[in-house]
C-alpha cells in the first residue's frame, strides 16, 4: 500500500469511528442545562442518528468501489449540516421546528432577515465558516442529478488507450474515479462530518446563541 492509499484507507478509517463522538453528543445533549428536555433537541437527534447512518452507507458502498452510488451520501450528509443550521438562522427556532414537523418544505420558511431559507441560501452563510462548502454543495449536487458526471463514469480505455462505452458488469463494475477522486471524495465527506458535528454541538443550550456557531472545520477539496 502506497501513501495515497494510506490517506485514502486512514481517512476511511476516521469516518467509521467518527460514530463514537457523535453518540457522545447526543448524551451531552440530554444531559445540558440540567437535564432540561428542549423541542430541538428530537431534530438534533433525528440529525445525530442519520450523520451515523449516513456514514455508514458510505463506507458500505466505497469499499465495493461503488462511488457512483456512495458520492450522493456527501451530499446527503450536508444536507444534515444544512437543515440544522437553519435552526439558527430563524426567530424562533420552536416554530420552525413545527412546521417542518407538519411537512412543510424549509425552502419556503423565512429567516429572521427575511430570505428563503432555500439549500443555496443556507449553503452560502455556512461557506463563511467553513469555505468551500458552498462550491461543494454545487460540486456534489450533480452526483444526485443524471449529470455529465454519470456520463464520464461510463466510459473506460481500451487496451489501446482508445474510449469505450460500457454498461457494467456488476461482477467486476467500472473503476471510474482516480486514487486522487477517491481521497478527495473521503476528505470531504469527513469535513462534511466534521462541521454536522460543529452545528450540533453549538446547540447544547448551556450555550449562549452568539456562540453557537464559532469554529470551523477544513477547507473543502476540489472533485
Amino acid at each position: 500500500m502506497d501513501a495515497e492509499e494510506k490517506k485514502l484507507a486512514q481517512y476511511i478509517n476516521e469516518l467509521s469511528v467518527s460514530h463514537v463522538k457523535f453518540t457522545k453528543l447526543g448524551e451531552d445533549i440530554l444531559q445540558a442545562n440540567n437535564q432540561t428536555s428542549y423541542i430541538i433537541d428530537s431534530f438534533a437527534y433525528s440529525v445525530i442518528n442519520r450523520t451515523i447512518q449516513l456514514i455508514q452507507g458510505y463506507i458500505t458502498l466505497v469499499n465495493t468501489n461503488n462511488y457512483i452510488s456512495g458520492i450522493p451520501f456527501i451530499r446527503l450528509q450536508l444536507d444534515n449540516a444544512l437543515r440544522f443550521f437553519a435552526v439558527f438562522e430563524v426567530t424562533d427556532a420552536n416554530d420552525f421546528f413545527f412546521y417542518f414537523m407538519n411537512g412543510r418544505p424549509i425552502y419556503r420558511y423565512k429567516s429572521h432577515t427575511g430570505e428563503k431559507l432555500t439549500d443555496s441560501y443556507l449553503a452560502t452563510k455556512l461557506d463563511i465558516i467553513s469555505p468551500g462548502i458552498l462550491r461543494l454543495y454545487k460540486e456534489i449536487s450533480d452526483y444526485i442529478h443524471l449529470s455529465n458526471q454519470h456520463v464520464h463514469a461510463s466510459k473506460y480505455f481500451d487496451d489501446e488507450g482508445e474510449v469505450r462505452l460500457k454498461v457494467i458488469d456488476v461482477n467486476k463494475g467500472i473503476d471510474a474515479f482516480s486514487l486522487e477522486a477517491k481521497i478527495n471524495f473521503a476528505y470531504n465527506m469527513l469535513e462534511v462530518v466534521k462541521l454536522v458535528f460543529i452545528v450540533l454541538d453549538r446547540w447544547k443550550p448551556s450555550l449562549h446563541l452568539s456562540n453557537m456557531l464559532a469554529g470551523s472545520t477544513g477547507h473543502f477539496q476540489g472533485s
